[in-house]
């Protein structure tokens, strides 16, 4: 019988046998398997069964799901199989005693496969490169976990949370979180953390991407500044030095609570498309533990 494990978020340690033909899992009581964690969409997946074969779908979630360091994309079933890792926001769970899955792959569809990643060597990236960054990724989100349900002051623990960051993400010279004022789209608060060899970041970001990021509620990705920076923002990004950056919304309950903006002044390209995902994961948390702490300071 396959066993589901989660061994990392609020349930962690708790076991699920998976003996149904299909199992919903999200933070609604109407799911098979219920995890009360924020990070988590009401309906997130769900694992079903063709034949003696186990599958995963996302079902349009919020925040994402993942399959061991790959994106679940909505709307298609995923082979999982034993030792494979699914991650739902601040929860990771393990599945056991299960055959093994194949390549991350679509169902009943055959996409082109990617061409193998070649080093210089000649060889395929190795299989150990790819786990040390699965893991890196999931220290993270664990690091993030703990931090949040520590006792420590919201800016402390927000520090931390850059500092995190910071150590795994070496692409990162400058992090920054910026807190709004409660219902209001002004600042309130800049948290930052830079490399010990970069200059103090509290007012280095760029203000109109922050500003667009808060005003359209979606995250902003720019690879090469040089080439991506709409004009009007070419010359100020050029002045503080970016080559490349990432900013994301923190939206709980529909509101954006403020913005997380990482950028790179060693060049162009220093962010991957997985580093928006991996930002968009920590993002909800993020964002409900500063509603929580706005909510305290009001007396509500």
């Amino acid at each position: 019988m396959t066993i589901l494990k989660i061994i990392g978020g609020p349930l962690k340690g708790k076991t699920f046998s998976l003996d149904g033909e299909t199992v919903f899992i999200g933070r609604s009581s109407k799911n098979d398997i219920q995890i009360k964690d924020a990070t988590i969409s009401r309906k997130q997946v769900k694992l079903y069964r063709i034949g003696h074969k186990l599958f995963l779908e996302d079902l349009k979630s919020t925040n994402g799901s993942w399959l061991n360091d790959s994106l679940v994309l909505p709307g298609e079933g995923f082979e999982v199989g034993e030792g494979d890792l699914i991650t739902l926001g601040n929860t990771v769970m393990l599945i056991t005693d299960a055959p093994p899955s194949p390549a991350l792959q679509p169902r009943d569809k055959t996409p082109s496969a990617p061409k193998p990643k070649i080093g210089k060597e000649g060889t395929r990236k190795p299989e150990r490169e790819r786990r040390e960054k699965l893991f890196k990724n999931l220290e993270l989100i664990y690091s993030v976990s703990k931090l949040i349900r520590s006792r420590l002051e919201l800016k402390e623990m927000l520090e931390s949370v850059l500092e995190s960051l910071l150590e795994t993400l070496p692409r990162i010279d400058r992090a920054t979180l910026i807190l709004l004022e409660k219902d209001k789209e002004e600042i309130r608060e800049i948290v930052s953390r830079s490399r010990k060899d970069i200059e103090e970041t509290s007012k280095h970001f760029s203000h109109t991407v922050v500003e667009r990021v808060i005003r359209e509620g979606k995250a902003v990705r720019m690879s090469n500044t040089d080439f991506e920076a709409p004009s009007d923002l070419s010359a100020t990004l050029s002045t503080l030095k970016i080559g490349s950056l990432l900013c994301v919304p923190l939206v709980s309950n529909e509101k954006t609570r403020g913005v997380l903006y990482v950028d790179s002044l060693s060049g162009p390209y220093g962010f991957r498309k997985d580093d928006l995902l991996l930002l968009n994961a920590m993002s909800g948390a993020l964002a409900l533990t500063i509603e929580n702490a706005q909510l305290r300071s009001s007396g509500e």
